[in-house]
């Protein structure tokens, strides 16, 4: 379970989710209508990128709602990177739109963020109004690592 340092966060601006584990995620968001969008940046990459902000700034002139956040290991957030994966990032992601969101969302996914937003379409299908990758990079675990695995 995830709960938000307030049980009642900032409708705007910064915070921190605290999971269960005690790991937390950092995010920022606007309040505006719905639906709103959510942005999950690429691998490496975090929620301060030019990309994230640009969406954001699209969102706010428009009145719409938005949120980004850094997956764990990534930006403000805790952990290591090094022990992150594509389904501790995906909780992160089911986190932030089930603590920081509501109604369906429109979800953006640059990189790696593109392979989380279909992921998170299939776990919160209800959630989702619409989805959008910018160099979508859906499962690309293979062609970075697969030859390092030993037989």
């Amino acid at each position: 379970m995830t709960e938000p340092n307030d049980k009642h966060p900032p409708a705007e601006g910064g915070g921190i989710l605290t999971r269960s584990d005690g790991s937390t995620i950092a995010y920022n968001r606007l309040a505006g209508k719905n639906p709103g969008v959510v942005f999950l940046h690429g691998f490496k990459s975090d929620m301060t990128g030019g990309k994230a902000l640009a969406v954001e700034a699209f969102c706010r002139d428009r009145g719409q709602a938005f949120v980004r956040f850094d997956c764990g290991g990534h930006g403000a957030s805790s952990g290591r990177f090094e022990d992150g994966t594509i389904g501790q990032w995906l909780d992160d992601a089911v986190a932030v739109i089930d603590v920081l969101t509501d109604g369906p969302q429109v979800l953006v996914g640059s990189s790696m963020g593109g392979w989380l937003a279909l992921l998170l379409a299939l776990t919160r299908p209800r959630r989702v109004a619409g989805l959008l990758g910018l160099a979508a990079a859906p499962d690309f675990t293979e062609e970075l690592i697969f030859d390092a695995f030993t037989p």
